[in-house]
């Protein structure tokens, strides 16, 4: 049996359709960061304090309400140095707006001064501190470097980047989480 002419028109007009609406749908839709997918997203972020380069002590706990950069370096990491002056960025311009980066070093064998010196020569302007193992255990293990940490104002893990991030990676999804902040507070 031959299906009529007018069918397989109406079928032809209906997935037309249906194809118009998941890519009006598709369009609308605010896609997630790429590190928001990972599978640290969701989970409550690990409480730590960093005793800080310049002799404060950062604490986690004390920056609810923020969205929280945490980032694992080390001052041999080429990725490491390619990353921190897009740190240094976003941190100037959304800092105002709740954001904060926080940097600890993971050396092989630099000690402090050689950290601040090298903080200094890249115009690091957020807190960094030595790690000595501690915190990248808390946060799961770091088993390469760099290694990066979204936390959001709530204190949830939104996701990590393993390796190096962009701007184009963090700049969105942390603006949509500023935004956030800001509508809740």
């Amino acid at each position: 049996m031959e299906l009529p002419h007018w069918f397989w028109s109406l079928l032809a007009g209906a997935l037309l359709m249906l194809a118009l609406a998941g890519v009006s749908t598709a369009l609308q839709s605010d896609p997630a960061p790429q590190w928001a997918t990972s599978e640290r997203a969701s989970d409550e972020a690990p409480n730590f304090s960093l005793k800080t380069l310049s002799g404060d002590t950062f604490r986690l706990n004390e920056h609810r309400g923020k969205v929280v950069v945490l980032n694992f370096w080390g001052t041999w990491c080429p990725p490491c140095r390619e990353e921190i002056p897009m740190f240094v960025k976003l941190q100037r311009e959304l800092g105002d707006e709740g954001l904060q980066f926080v940097g600890v070093a993971l050396e092989r064998s630099a000690g402090p001064e050689e950290v601040r010196a090298f903080t200094q020569k890249m115009d690091m302007n957020y807190p960094v501190g030595l790690g000595d193992g501690s915190i990248a255990r808390k946060y799961g293990g770091v088993r390469g470097l760099p290694m990066t940490f979204i936390i959001g104002p709530d204190g949830i893990i939104q996701g990590h980047i393993p390796g190096m991030a962009t701007e184009s990676m963090l700049r969105p999804g942390l603006e949509k989480l500023l935004k956030t902040t800001t509508a809740d507070g």
